[in-house]
């Protein structure tokens, strides 16, 4: 009895079954008291109801109920699924044997008689509720040990399905290490022959690059030292070959930081090709190497491979190219300086002397026409006389102002006026002058620079722009005095331009860095084009309001 206590649950929940109230509640309350959990059902109905749906450790069903008795409602309960487990224990006031064997026959684990003795019916609860975990344990156990069985028999499955496919596999691998066995053979004999050619070719590469022409060197990357060199670099390095091994390479640079700079520079892109370096013989004379470097391994070591031409040469063949080159850009500005200068010395003789002459000798037709009054042939003949002089008084002027528009004379301004309206002319095409800045105050040389370039652009619209409107814009902003010309023409490609013989936009490029000015060309193909020269001038003398004209 005391094995069967210990083992009641600490909280169980009790069901009791009874029509008549008082021997409910004096069940109930020594129950209650003594930490059961107890749920009541006044009939047969009920208590079935209550059991499916509180399932109670155990029941206590009175057998004498109106309706169905306790013996047909026990067969109910152990009948339905989810009450059979649930033990039954009946109370009746009848003790005969008969009535207690029909109460087993129905389910009943126990039989107590009313009126109840409480310590009797809970000794008899414990042991059943006692009972009824251990069978419930039995069977959670039992239902472990078939699942542990189901594991260790699936488990012994898989291990000897593991171990044929493991005797599977110990014998495809031996036989794939016999054969790797061979291969392996095979294959150090191979090296072997390798080694033995790589011997021979590397003598050979020895003599190939002793007799390079090249300078050629490996250094280390570890410290700054030489681990091989050709002769030829050693002469251009002024290093003996005993000296080789022990000179510092930071000494062979003449910048600091030389060395570093150029293992960088192969570390980032792979290889150094062609870098410009100024280097330093041993006795202190420097001259300028095209160094190239790629990093790599020499005798299991990380090395630097190093080919170097001498420069020198080059180097003061290009310094004369450039002094040249300027020479000739001075030249250029001579040459159309001078130019500039006689076509103002043509345009005023024309203006001056040649059209004072017709000037003179339109009056004398008009004096002879005037004479002749009475003869009709002849005056017919001075009549054409005057309009060829005519004709040829407005292309002297014409060529005149083509050599240096007259307009130049009197400012910038002027000039522009003058192109834009002759621009019209000539071409049909109409041109806006647009003036966001009064007459600025520049030499004749600059005025003229830069009405030369506005000129070159307006004649290039002509030919190639294929335009319906053209804007010239002269204003002032932050990098000073700035000319755009603009069309919306069929535009072109710069670059592309550039490439060919485009003597224009060379001449007009020339033009502009002679005077100090910046020529930028906007364009593209179907959009039209934008030539902007820019000058930086002192704030010069503007007018007092911005105005435009056209």
């Amino acid at each position: 009895m005391n094995q069967f206590a210990d083992l009641q649950p600490r909280t169980a929940t009790v069901l009791i079954v009874d029509d008549n109230p008082a021997n409910l509640g004096v069940v109930v309350d020594a129950l209650g008291e003594r930490g059961f959990r107890v749920l009541i059902a006044l009939d047969s109905a009920e208590a079935i109801e209550r059991a499916r749906f509180s399932q109670p450790e155990l029941i206590l069903l009175d057998v004498n109920m109106p309706g169905i008795n306790g013996f047909d409602t026990c067969r109910r309960l152990k009948a339905d699924v989810p009450t059979r487990d649930i033990p039954v224990i009946f109370m009746t006031v009848a003790d005969g044997l008969g009535d207690m064997v029909e109460g087993f026959m129905a389910g009943g684990v126990d039989y107590v008689t009313k009126p109840v003795r409480i310590d009797e019916v809970v000794a008899r609860m414990n042991v059943h509720l006692a009972m009824r975990e251990m069978q419930m344990t039995l069977v959670r156990q039992n239902r472990q040990l078939q699942e542990e069985v189901r594991v260790r028999q699936k488990a012994e499955f898989k291990l000897s399905r593991i171990r044929d496919e493991l005797e599977l596999r110990v014998a495809r691998r031996t036989e794939q290490l016999a054969r790797a066995n061979d291969d392996l053979r095979a294959e150090i004999e191979e090296r072997e022959r390798a080694q033995a050619r790589l011997k021979v070719s590397e003598a050979r590469l020895r003599e190939i690059v002793e007799a390079s022409p090249v300078p050629l060197c490996i250094g280390s990357l570890a410290e700054p030292r030489v681990l091989y060199a050709n002769e030829q670099w050693r002469q251009l390095m002024g290093v003996s070959e005993a000296e080789q091994g022990h000179v510092d390479c930071n000494l062979l640079y003449a910048e600091q930081s030389g060395r570093r700079r150029i293992i960088e520079r192969a570390r980032i892109q792979g290889m150094s090709c062609d870098t410009d370096v100024l280097l330093r013989r041993l006795d202190g004379t420097t001259f300028w190497g095209a160094m190239t470097a790629r990093l790599a391994t020499f005798q299991d070591e990380p090395a630097m491979y190093i080919g170097i031409r001498d420069m020198t040469e080059r180097r003061r063949i290009e310094q004369a190219l450039l002094e040249s080159r300027e020479q000739l850009r001075q030249l250029s500005a001579y040459m159309e300086a001078i130019r500039e200068e006689e076509r103002k010395r043509i345009a005023l003789e024309i203006h001056d002397e040649l059209g004072q002459l017709l000037t003179a000798l339109k009056m004398d037709v008009s004096l002879l026409k005037m004479r002749l009054s009475g003869a009709p042939d002849l005056l017919g003949k001075v009549n054409g006389m005057r309009d060829l002089v005519e004709q040829t008084i407005l292309m002297v002027r014409n060529v005149a102002n083509h050599l240096r528009p007259a307009a130049l004379n009197f400012g910038l301004v002027s000039a522009l006026e003058w192109l834009a309206d002759d621009f019209g002319k000539r071409t049909g095409i109409p041109c806006q002058l647009v003036l966001n800045a009064g007459e600025p105050e520049l030499d004749d040389a600059h005025a003229t620079a830069l009405f030369r370039v506005v000129q070159e652009s307006m004649t290039n619209i002509a030919r190639h722009a294929r335009a319906t409107r053209v804007y010239v814009t002269m204003m002032r902003d932050a990098r000073g005095l700035v000319l755009n010309v603009s069309d919306n023409g069929c535009g072109f490609d710069p670059a592309a331009a550039g490439t060919r013989d485009s003597y224009g936009l060379l001449g007009m490029s020339e033009r502009a860095r002679l005077i100090g000015a910046s020529l930028q060309i906007d364009s593209a193909p179907g959009s039209g084009t934008v030539v902007s020269i820019s000058i930086p001038v002192e704030n010069g003398r503007e007018d007092d309001q911005d105005s435009d004209r056209g």
